[in-house]
């Protein structure tokens, strides 16, 4: 019995040294809601409507009108595309905005560690598109829940 919990805790530290970590598998089924919130597919598995969520998520809470009228350094990201360069100065392209959002930049925090490649893909699908961001009537409208059934 000892032995037996003796290899369970060297196997959890050789784990925890290592840096892996397991990944549990995403629940299932229509009643698994707070899965789909934890890993923003309440709208779509992936392309430019997931990054729309993560959008909403993750940088409208600083890239907005009210924020930037009360005097935030946070630039619009509204037609990102359409402009010649970053503020830093760098070209405007799927590597350079990538770069940006893992990270970060002065008052910017970066997500390298909080967003994988597929949520980072996903967010710069959707700025590139620029259907980008909330702004006038659409902040006062967040996206709806799909689930949502009018009586």
């Amino acid at each position: 019995m000892a032995s037996a919990a003796l290899l369970t805790m060297i196997l959890v530290l050789a784990l925890q040294n290592s840096g892996a970590r397991p990944t549990p598998d995403a629940p299932k089924g229509n009643l698994q809601r707070s899965s789909e919130i934890l890993y923003f597919k309440r709208f779509a598995e992936s392309g430019s409507e997931r990054g729309k969520e993560i959008y909403f998520y993750k940088c409208w809470v600083c890239h907005n009108d009210y924020t930037r009228a009360a005097g935030t350094a946070a630039p619009t990201l509204r037609d990102l595309y359409k402009r010649p360069r970053l503020i830093s100065g760098q070209p405007i392209n799927d590597q350079t905005v990538t770069a940006k959002i893992k990270t970060g930049g002065p008052g910017m925090p970066g997500y390298q560690y909080t967003l994988n490649e597929q949520d980072v893909a996903d967010l710069v699908s959707f700025l590139r598109e620029g259907k980008c961001c909330w702004e006038d009537f659409e902040e006062k409208e967040p996206p709806r829940n799909p689930r949502y059934k009018a009586k």
